[in-house]
C-alpha cells in the first residue's frame, strides 16, 4: 500500500505538513467568522465572503486529506493504542468542549437564531454540536478504515466515491458528513505517497509548481463563481485541484522559510479548533456594538483574535489545574501516560 512509505518519510520532506494544518484551521475559522459577521451586520463581507466561497470546495477536503497522510501506523498498529489515540482521544475533547459550548450558549444571552437547550446536551453522543463534528468525524473515519484495513484499496475507494455521489441528506450530521467527507480521508490514506511526491516536485521545481498551482486555483475560481460547483463531479475535482494547489504552494513556501506563521498555528491547531468560537464571537459582538460597520474589518480582527487567543490560553493554562481543557488527563488514557506536554495536533489525529 502506498501509505506504508509515509512512516519512513524524513523530516526534510514533511516540514510543510504543520503549515498545511495551519492553513486549514485558519480557513475553518475564517469561514465561521465571515458568516457570523454576515448574521450580525445583515450583509456578507465582500472580500472575506468571496474568499470563503472560493475556498469552500477544498477547505474540508484538504483538512481530511492531511489527516489521512499518517494514518497507516495507527490503522495497522496495536489495537489498544489505536482505540486510545484515535477514539478515546477524540471522544474526550469532543464531549468536553461540546458541554462547554452548549453550556455557554444556554447561560449567556445571545442574538443568534439557533436556540440551545438541555436537549442539545443529551444529543451530544449522536448529533454533533456546531463545528465539533470535525472531531467526531475524524474518529469515525479512523474507526471505519481500521475495520476496512484488510479490504482492497480500490474497493474502499469506490465505496467512498459511491457515498460521495449519493448526496445523503438524512438530517443527521454524522451520517451525511461521513458520506460527503470520507473520500478525502481515504484519499489521504491511500494516496499519501503521491501527495508527498507532489510536494517534493513543487519544492524541486518552484517555478513550475507555482504555475501549476495558480492554474489549478484559477480553475477552482472559474467553477465556483460560475456556479458550476453545484455539479457533484466538478465539486469532487475542484476539491482535489484546490488541495493539490495548497500542498504545492505551502511546500514551496516552507522550503523558502516563508511558512513560519502557518507552521506555528498548525502545531497548535487542536487548541485553536476547540476554543476559537468564544473569542471570535466576543470580538464580533463587541465591534458591532461599538459601531463598526465594515464587515471585512470586523472579520479580519475577529479572525486574528480567534486564532491567536486559544494559543495564548493554552500557554497560560498548560501548567495549571485547568490544563485538562487542552491536554487529556492520564485518567482518560488507555495506554501508559505520556509526559505532561504531549505534541497534539488536530489533523494528525492526536496521541
Amino acid at each position: 500500500m502506498a501509505a506504508t512509505e509515509t512512516t519512513a518519510v524524513s523530516k526534510s520532506r514533511i516540514d510543510w505538513i504543520d503549515a498545511v494544518k495551519g492553513l486549514t484551521i485558519i480557513l475553518v475559522v475564517m469561514e465561521h467568522t465571515t458568516f457570523g459577521v454576515q448574521g450580525a451586520l445583515g450583509h456578507l463581507p465582500p472580500v472575506f465572503g468571496a474568499i470563503a466561497e472560493f475556498a469552500k470546495p477544498f477547505r474540508m477536503p484538504l483538512f481530511f486529506l492531511v489527516a489521512g497522510l499518517f494514518a497507516y501506523k495507527a490503522l495497522y498498529g496495536d489495537l489498544r493504542k489505536f482505540v486510545d489515540g484515535k477514539i478515546v482521544h477524540f471522544a474526550y475533547f469532543y464531549v468536553l468542549w461540546s458541554v462547554i459550548q452548549i453550556g455557554i450558549k444556554i447561560v449567556v444571552p445571545h442574538d443568534g437564531g439557533w436556540q440551545v437547550t438541555y436537549v442539545d446536551l443529551l444529543m451530544i453522543p449522536i448529533q454533533p454540536f456546531a463545528v465539533l463534528w470535525f472531531i467526531y468525524s475524524l474518529a469515525m473515519f479512523f474507526a471505519a478504515m481500521r475495520l476496512l484495513r484488510s479490504a482492497r484499496p480500490v474497493y474502499v475507494f469506490f465505496f467512498a466515491i459511491a457515498l460521495y455521489f449519493m448526496r445523503l441528506d438524512t438530517g443527521w450530521m454524522l451520517i451525511d458528513e461521513f458520506a460527503w467527507r470520507f473520500i478525502w480521508f481515504v484519499s489521504g490514506v491511500y494516496g499519501a505517497k503521491h501527495v508527498f511526491e507532489i510536494a517534493d516536485w513543487a519544492r524541486a521545481r518552484p517555478a513550475s509548481g507555482l504555475l501549476l498551482a495558480a492554474t489549478l486555483l484559477a480553475s477552482v475560481g472559474t467553477v465556483v463563481f460560475s456556479h458550476l460547483i453545484d455539479i457533484r463531479g466538478l465539486e469532487l475535482l475542484m476539491g482535489f485541484a484546490g488541495a493539490g494547489a495548497a500542498v504545492m504552494l505551502v511546500s514551496i513556501a516552507a522550503s523558502n522559510g516563508l511558512a513560519f506563521p502557518l507552521t506555528f498555528v498548525g502545531k497548535h491547531s487542536l487548541y485553536v479548533f476547540l476554543s476559537f468560537f468564544l473569542p471570535m464571537a466576543t470580538t464580533r459582538i463587541a465591534m458591532v456594538k461599538l459601531g463598526f460597520e465594515n464587515g471585512d474589518l470586523v472579520t479580519l480582527v475577529a479572525l486574528t483574535i480567534a486564532v491567536v487567543s486559544p494559543i495564548i490560553g493554552f500557554r497560560i493554562l498548560e501548567k495549571t489545574p485547568l490544563n485538562f481543557l487542552y491536554i487529556r488527563p492520564d485518567m482518560f488514557r488507555l495506554t501508559a501516560p505520556r509526559n505532561f506536554k504531549p505534541n497534539v495536533v488536530m489533523a494528525a489525529g492526536g496521541d
